[in-house]
């Protein structure tokens, strides 16, 4: 079994320029987040999802799957995991939607 968690932040249109590539938000929702995924005990696999919504929104989803729950709340809890997570939430609307799956098969 392994264990999933995302978080998804949606960008104002008046926002997603910040989501180029090179820009700082990028590298904290790309490179930052796959680094610290990467050398993180328990990590499986990591990935970033863009879509735009009908209104020019985009949302954001950052995917990362451990072999366990303690693994997870690790990474969850990783105070640069946080650092990144605040800073990026500081330009979306609304508070990030946090989920978590449990990979059964």
């Amino acid at each position: 079994m392994a264990f999933v968690r995302t978080i998804t932040y949606t960008f104002p249109y008046a926002n997603i320029s910040e989501l180029e590539t090179g820009t700082d938000t990028w590298l904290r929702l790309v490179s930052a987040h796959k680094l610290i995924a990467q050398e993180s005990e328990g990590m499986l696999d990591t990935g970033v999802w863009m879509t735009q919504d009908a209104d020019g929104s985009v949302r954001v989803t950052s995917v990362t799957e451990w072999y366990s729950v303690e693994d997870l709340d690790s990474f969850a809890t990783d105070p640069d995991v946080r650092l990144h997570e605040t800073e990026v939430t500081k330009l979306t609307t609304g508070t990030p939607k946090v989920e978590i799956y449990e990979v059964i098969g």
